[in-house]
């Protein structure tokens, strides 16, 4: 465990904005930044960083919170790993409680998993630079490639021994459990005690996800053996899920966000060798076809991406049919076609950065007017070709969400066909018209409207520069049905006590001692309760509360801070949410509808909350009481009656006094 003060260091020093910048390109927008979700398909920014608050919110999905939560939601990391990836990012040494047996047992899995990898990282290097038969295969292999010793070191490159189970003998003589490198797929388990590597004889890059941790290998074959494949990969798992992963990615994110674009290449050594030239924004699909998790790692740092292809005309025509997620999703697409014979690799080996930039430059072709061209000189003079073409070009037109985008390719192909604008843009708008009517449309359609009916803000909302989202009074996106009638007020008052629990309300003038006493708010709510005999009925709340009393004087108490980084995530998710003014009075006052002018008026607005819940309270109680009557009324004497009658009376006479003092009538979102 960490020791509280190593995590309170921990906190102060992560800075939410260089947190999740390693992660997405964020955007100035008044005091906050703006980007692209990346916990949901985001297509136009909805996901908020507010430097002042520390925290981050997307108001289409709802995933948001501290620095923290942030990391432990985007990379899979327990509350502990978070802190430990946040405290090396920021050089702070991590003072750790020694772990007892029966927390030790506790580890996942998944960081099981993840301990292996990083073990075996190790070991496969070893065996590359220290080993005789590494350095004499596997290294020399490498160095003709012409691979310098800092960029195999940088991408962490590898090698396997020949013997068939020479890593899984030793990771087991190491203490590392069976069951969890067969996980991994580092190891092979067969019948009657059969082991073996599954990476034995070959050279292995490891795939690292976007925080730097290995996910998985790739080994490649020396080989030249017709039977066996040239390169095989870690099976999917835990931590594994290859449609999820871009070659490169980690080590390509902050050029990528630098640069504002991408490139996009096949393979492993395609992207180590770019990097040696100089250009590190660069990732590579691993020779499979783009998968849409993939494309949205892309477009979390940028727009923007370039894909190279060498001459083949086969593999360019085969690789067209999954770039048209690119467009789908909104992303500018350029195409380069490398000299015959070469690859990036090959090409890569002969340039530096300069002059390789400056071919890339100069012979970047937009994506669409590439496909029409290519299509276009294989089609030919054949009508029957043509028409397919034109077919597929407006196939892939009608899926670009931007409609000055759509409007300008529309141009350019019909010039480039020879055909009439409205022709072509008509049969762009019957395609659209189809996709629309489509099962996954439909779906996504209907999602679209219970998102609207669970109050959660559409994904192309933009809020207005006068008034940030974190200022905003914006409806909550709530994970549970009302239990009570009054929870939405519970949940509003709850709101004050985080926001402004440490504020001091009013003075109140102690007569025993003659002296001043500072009543805070989080006080007054609590004693106001305590003195009606009141207590909030949601479980979560009531604790929250109870915490903020019990703080509250102590030195430096920040009620707000406090819960935001509270070990609990579902009161520090809570706290996000409140502190986000995602909760708000429908139709209070005007006097109180400013966010800006909300703690100037808190000895207002707060008893005046507090006689609305009691109001709601007594409506419930009148309710119940009522009903009760209804049942008995047949059975009862009359002495019971009258009794239940008197209290009846009681409840309506109290609830119509608050309702007095209340004023009007409020209405809470829901």
């Amino acid at each position: 465990m960490i020791d509280p003060i190593t995590v309170e260091r921990i906190q102060s020093a992560a800075r939410i904005e260089e947190v999740i910048g390693d992660y997405i390109t964020l955007r100035k927008r008044g005091v906050n930044y703006v980007g692209l979700c990346p916990f949901h398909e985001d297509k136009t920014p909805s996901f908020y960083v507010s430097p002042s608050k520390n925290i981050c919110k997307c108001f289409s999905c709802g995933e948001g919170g501290t620095p923290i939560h942030f990391m432990m939601k985007h990379e899979q990391l327990t509350y502990v790993e978070a802190l430990k990836y946040l405290a090396k990012k920021y050089g702070i040494e991590v003072h750790e409680q020694e772990l007892s047996t029966e927390q030790k047992q506790r580890h996942s899995d998944r960081e099981s998993l993840f301990i292996i990898n990083a073990y075996a990282q190790k070991i496969f290097a070893n065996n590359l630079l220290n080993h005789l038969e590494g350095k004499s295969v596997a290294l020399s292999y490498f160095k003709a490639r012409g691979f310098r010793e800092d960029i195999i070191d940088k991408f962490q490159l590898g090698y396997a021994l020949e013997q068939k189970d020479a890593f899984t003998q030793g990771a087991i003589n190491a203490g590392y459990k069976l069951p969890y490198l067969e996980k991994t797929g580092l190891s092979i388990v067969g019948d009657n005690n059969y082991l073996a590597d599954r990476f034995r004889g070959r050279v292995l890059f490891p795939v690292h996800s976007l925080s730097g941790k290995i996910v998985a290998f790739g080994g490649r074959t020396l080989k030249k053996e017709d039977k066996i494949a040239k390169y095989i990969n870690s099976p999917e798992s835990e931590i594994y899920h290859k449609g999820n992963e871009l070659y490169g990615i980690y080590f390509a994110r902050q050029a990528m966000v630098k640069h504002d674009k991408c490139f996009l290449v096949e393979g492993y050594t395609d992207v180590i060798s770019m990097h040696q030239a100089g250009i590190e924004n660069v990732v590579a699909s691993s020779g499979t076809a783009l998968t849409q998790g993939q494309i949205r790692l892309v477009h979390r740092f940028t727009d923007n991406i370039t894909i190279l292809y060498d001459g083949d005309a086969a593999g360019i025509k085969a690789a067209l049919r999954g770039i048209d997620l690119l467009l789908e999703e909104g992303m500018n697409i350029k195409v380069v076609l490398l000299p015959p014979g070469e690859d990036p690799d090959s090409f890569a080996k002969k340039q530096n950065a300069e002059s390789l930039i400056g071919y890339i430059k100069h012979e970047e072709t937009d994506f669409v007017r590439f496909k029409a061209k290519l299509l276009m000189d294989e089609a030919g003079e054949d009508p029957i070709k043509r028409a397919q073409l034109i077919t597929e070009i407006v196939n892939t037109i009608a899926i670009i969400p931007e409609e000055i985008i759509r409007s300008v390719y529309n141009k350019d192909c019909a010039r480039l066909f020879e055909m009439d604008e409205s022709i072509l843009m008509n049969a762009i708008i019957k395609k659209r018209r189809e996709v629309a009517k489509s099962p996954k449309a439909l779906v996504s359609s209907k999602v679209q409207t219970a998102a609207k009916n669970t109050n959660i803000i559409a994904p192309n909302t933009q809020p207005s520069a006068e008034k940030p989202p974190f200022e905003s009074e914006k409806e909550p996106a709530t994970t549970a049905a009302k239990e009570f009638i009054y929870d939405a007020i519970e949940l509003s008052i709850l709101r004050f006590v985080v926001r402004y629990g440490e504020l001091i309300l009013y003075i109140q003038q102690d007569e025993d001692k003659k002296e001043e006493v500072p009543v805070h708010v989080v006080e007054h709510i609590f004693a106001d309760l305590q003195n009606d005999q009141l207590e909030f009925l949601n479980p979560l709340y009531k604790t929250m509360l109870a915490e903020a009393f019990e703080k509250c004087k102590d030195e430096g108490f920040i009620a707000e801070r406090y819960f935001l980084q509270h070990p609990n995530p579902e009161i520090s998710m809570l706290a996000v949410d409140l502190v986000s003014d995602k909760y708000t009075l429908s139709k209070v006052h005007s006097k109180f509808k400013k966010l800006e002018e909300e703690s100037e008026k808190l000895l207002e607005t707060i008893p005046y909350l507090m006689l609305v819940y009691k109001d709601a309270v007594l409506k419930e109680a009148i309710k119940q009481l009522s009903l009760r009557i209804k049942n008995v009324q047949a059975e009862a004497s009359m002495d019971e009656l009258m009794l239940l009658m008197k209290q009846l009376s009681e409840l309506k006479e109290t609830q119509m006094l608050i309702s007095k003092h209340a004023g009007e009538r409020i209405i809470l979102r829901m």
